[in-house]
């Protein structure tokens, strides 16, 4: 349907706009003049226009004479149903709501055509009025760039009525500014502008640009609400540009004016300082009470959070000057308490002193107690995984504005199982690994220590979060408990960036109910010259006692929707093993109920940098690279089970089962129930034991990922994925899993395939069908795999993944 261009339906004096060229562009952005164009061709792949196509296809059942038939029905239907509803005005009023929806539904129907046009695109109608205004946008922008003396126009050029327009441009010398000058009758203010020259944005030599000068007013109007002029507004800022002194040059006057030009600009402080919490409520015949606490005023009726508390939160104190800043500080402290659900902050000008604002914080309180619910299904092992959570919010429980959160959680998720293979012998059965858990966390506004750092930390949000967090996990191979405690210091510089430090992370792990042929697998998986020894991985399913100290700084530049050309960065760092060194004097194991807990001594830490490039309004390229190094303090030792790195899966290596890549160029070999090695059916190949997770103490990974818009609400991803996981110490049992500088660039898993992503607002389901490319088990010549995928090879099951998952992968 898409491998030619449909022309034949067009009229006569018709022509597609199948292609736009843009020549000559060098020294300014390509991307901001290609915005300009009031038409854009039908998208197409690989030289044909498949939406187009698709367009065309729906039109056949188009019929507009029937679907406006069935709007006269529909009206004619509707009005009944309203004149028989009498005198009931509420029922009216649904109806009447009913047909507004059932009317707009049929109606954008018969104007934009069936779902099947709705889903394609309709042909793009060559016009030189558009074309012409297009031209007169580019003109434009070139000279607000300062391209004064540029050169433009376009031309076309037709082909069996497909046709391609032309945009000739030649940019020519850009002019720059010979002098920048200040005119400003206002002295306060001149002296305030002549301090912060260095800040400005506009310099002499620089070229003129008009953004730039947008920019600069800008700045200006924020330092001075800063300083104190409330009152004051960019329109006073006047930019006059005359080039007719030196050539390809520009002298810049900027001139602000007064608002009166004899009376200079008002500097205002702030005279009271009123925060009412609970302006929703209006009490007849009661007065709200007031309390007087460093300087500003509290009204309520009843003051559940103490004044003291919020008054952490409030940078507005009388005799201070005016400042936007110390405002938006404050709205921000105050919001995320997380116990308003309304927050605004307004001046008024005291009728007594005209150099006074008063201020007034005006909050609609949250509601008390608040219930949040999740549900979401994931795939793994050929299986959907439901999961779901339930969580209770209670604020304000001590009066200080703590939330206190209790929440449980529940999921099953899909697992290769341990024994048998489905219906042939290349494909596993699969079984459900069940995931319980429970956590009680109480947050507190304030750092709590034995010193005061709360003022060093004030504006920056800072919170204390107590955690007890319990998990049980139900596998076919063993049963795990894990019980935590949590003690987080949280603060945050921005919207953007956070930071958490955990001095005390204590958790103890059980490992239970260990399956015989789990326990066997294990054994088997231990070299064959010393089968006494237990590999790495079998030792860290011991039961443990974790005690760490963390941090983790986030910057992230995004929003939930991932809409915005932007950056995101996640470092963490961990350290375990002084807490328990200095609680048991240096012992390797404790007792607790009849059990020894082994005390694990580690240094681990992970970064994740991701950059997203908003390439066009729907399209993006987002880059990823993923770096993590985890290893005990001892080289001897091992690590926890759950501190280990793993790849493969759907935010990893996505063409690689979940946590099955590597380590390195080893090659998992699966054994039978008496540890002898099993092959194909071949008789002459091993075969691969895709049962066993793969740990490692090195993580690298990258991720490539074009993303794009395919219709409505559908979108679609194209992808590369990379890396591996290693062992930083050697390991007998897995030959080739250790880190080699001079062979690890050879060790890459490579992974590329196509996912959907639906867009429902409140969430994205994602679907990603990914292949392997590059298999560094095999042995070295033989690990391109793309040509064995089971696109080509369908008895090649294990080279194609499918992933199922609620959000971005990154």
């Amino acid at each position: 349907m898409g491998s030619c261009v449909p022309t034949q339906q067009l009229a006569d004096n018709e022509k597609l706009l199948y292609k736009i060229k843009l020549r000559g562009v060098e020294e300014n952005d390509l991307n901001r003049i290609i915005a300009l164009y009031q038409q854009r061709p039908n998208r197409k792949v690989l030289g044909a226009t498949p939406y187009l196509s698709i367009y065309y296809f729906g039109k056949k059942f188009y019929n507009p004479k029937k679907i406006e038939q069935r709007l006269v029905q529909k009206r004619a239907e509707m009005d009944q149903r309203i004149k028989r509803a009498g005198t009931d005005t509420s029922r009216i009023d649904r109806l009447l709501q009913k047909r507004e929806k059932k009317v707009s539904r049929i109606t954008k129907h018969l104007e934009e055509g069936n779902s099947i046009m709705l889903i394609g695109e309709p042909p793009v109608i060559y016009d030189s009025l558009k074309a012409q205004a297009t031209l007169q946008q580019i003109h434009n922008y070139l000279n607000s760039k300062g391209y004064f003396k540029h050169a433009a126009s376009f031309s076309t050029e037709t082909q069996n009525k497909k046709l391609t327009l032309n945009y000739n441009i030649q940019e020519n010398v850009p002019y720059t500014y010979s002098q920048v000058n200040y005119n400003i009758k206002d002295k306060a203010v001149a002296a305030i502008i002549d301090s912060t020259r260095a800040e400005a944005l506009v310099k002499v030599n620089q070229h003129y640009d008009e953004e730039l000068l947008v920019k600069e007013r800008d700045r200006i109007e924020l330092l001075l609400k800063n300083l104190g002029y409330y009152q004051f507004k960019k329109q006073y800022i006047v930019a006059d540009v005359d080039t007719s002194f030196e050539p390809n040059q520009v002298r810049l006057q900027i001139t602000i004016n007064n608002d009166n030009d004899t009376i200079p600009h008002q500097l205002f402080r702030l005279g009271k300082v009123y925060f009412k919490a609970d302006a929703n409520l209006e009490r007849f015949g009661l007065e709200r009470d007031t309390v007087l606490f460093n300087r500003n005023y509290y009204l309520a009726y009843n003051h559940r959070i103490s004044p003291r508390i919020i008054d952490k939160k409030i940078a507005l104190r009388p005799g201070q000057r005016y400042s936007l800043r110390r405002t938006s500080i404050t709205n921000r402290l105050l919001t995320n308490l997380d116990m308003f659900r309304f927050l605004s902050i307004n001046y008024q000008v005291d009728t007594l002193n005209p150099a006074l604002l008063t201020a007034y914080i005006n909050a609609n309180p949250s509601r008390r107690f608040q219930e949040t619910t999740e549900a979401g299904l994931s795939y793994s092992a050929n299986l959907p995984g439901p999961f779901g959570n339930l969580r209770l919010t209670a604020r304000n429980i001590f009066g200080g504005a703590e939330l206190f959160e209790v929440g449980v959680r529940g999921g099953l998720e899909g697992q290769f199982a341990l024994n048998g293979r489905r219906d042939n012998a290349q494909r596993p059965g699969s079984v459900y690994t069940t995931e319980l858990g429970a956590n009680m966390a109480v947050i507190f506004p304030q750092f709590l220590m034995p010193f005061n750092t709360n003022r060093l930390f004030v504006r920056y949000s800072p919170r204390t979060r107590v955690n007890l967090n319990y998990t049980y996990i139900d596998r076919q191979e063993f049963t795990r408990t894990n019980q935590q405690t949590t003690f987080d210091y949280i603060w945050q510089i921005s919207n953007q960036l956070q930071h958490v430090f955990t001095p005390f992370d204590i958790s103890i792990n059980s490992t239970n109910n260990i399956d015989p042929g789990f326990s066997q697998r294990l054994i088997n998986a231990r070299p064959e010259q010393n089968r006494e020894v237990p590999t790495t991985y079998e030792k860290s399913f011991a039961s443990s006692f974790i005690s760490s100290m963390n941090y983790t700084r986030v910057y992230n530049t995004n929003n939930y929707n991932h809409t915005l050309d932007a950056t995101f960065t996640r470092f963490f760092i961990e350290e375990s093993g002084l807490l328990g060194s200095l609680a048991f004097r240096g012992k390797d194991s404790i007792s607790l109920n009849n059990d020894y807990l082994k005390v694990f001594k580690y240094y681990r830490f992970n970064t994740d940098f991701r950059r997203y490039f908003k390439l066009a309004h729907t399209t993006f390229l987002v880059s990823r690279l993923n770096i993590g190094l985890a290893r005990a303090f001892d080289k001897n030792d091992y690590l926890p089970y759950d501190r280990y790195y793993y790849a493969g899966g759907g935010t990893s290596v996505r063409a690689f089962r979940p946590r099955r890549l590597g380590p390195g160029s080893y090659f998992p070999i699966s054994r039978d129930s008496l540890g002898r090695l099993e092959l194909e059916a071949d008789g002459v190949t091993y075969r691969r034991d895709i049962q066993s997770e793969q740990q490692g103490e090195l993580l690298l990974e990258g991720n490539l990922e074009y993303r794009f818009n395919l219709f409505s609400f559908v979108n679609g991803a194209v992808f590369l994925d990379a890396g591996n996981v290693w062992m930083l110490t050697k390991d007998p049992a897995r030959p080739g899993s250790q880190f080699e500088f001079k062979d690890f660039w050879k060790e890459f898993a490579v992974g590329t395939g196509f996912g959907l992503r639906f867009d429902f607002t409140f969430l994205i389901a994602r679907i990603d069908l990914s292949a392997k490319v590059y298999d560094p088990s095999l042995p070295l010549g033989k690990r391109f795999v793309l040509d064995k995928t089971a696109i080509f090879k369908t008895d090649n099951y294990y080279n194609m993944a499918f992933n199922l998952g609620i959000g971005y992968p990154f």
